[in-house]
């Protein structure tokens, strides 16, 4: 029994990783990637969690996220789309999981990371 509860877990995780290459969640340098829940008594979901640092402004990153993954087929968020350390929410859909894009600026900092060196900024993306 708890090899089908295993493997529907692999499957899972298997489907944020193709969901994570087709928005290019992996752009730029990846400083951390992780995979979380499934796992357990209560089975939290299955989620994952992608840090990238990228060379360019906060905005300009943060746009050409969202760009693709729009591409990828989620609904593109109101505009501002988002702000400093103010994250963009896709909602999950039939066939894509719940999406959520977090820049960080130039010198800022976050328990995940030293400050963001200048010129680039470290983008966070959870898929749920």
């Amino acid at each position: 029994m708890w090899f089908r509860e295993r493997r529907r877990v692999k499957a899972r995780r298997q489907h944020l990783a193709e969901v994570a290459d087709r928005i290019g969640a992996r752009t730029g340098l990846v400083l951390k990637e992780s995979h979380t829940g499934g796992a357990g008594i209560g089975n939290s979901p299955v989620s994952m969690g992608i840090i990238t640092l990228r060379p360019g402004s906060p905005d300009e990153v943060a746009q050409a996220q969202i760009d693709a993954a729009v591409r990828a087929g989620y609904v593109r968020p109101p505009t501002p789309p988002c702000g400093k350390r103010v994250g963009c929410l896709f909602h999950g859909q039939p066939d894509l999981p719940m999406l959520s894009i977090v820049t960080y600026a130039p010198g800022e900092r976050s328990s995940a990371f030293q400050p963001v060196p200048d010129g680039h900024t470290v983008v966070i993306i959870s898929l749920a």
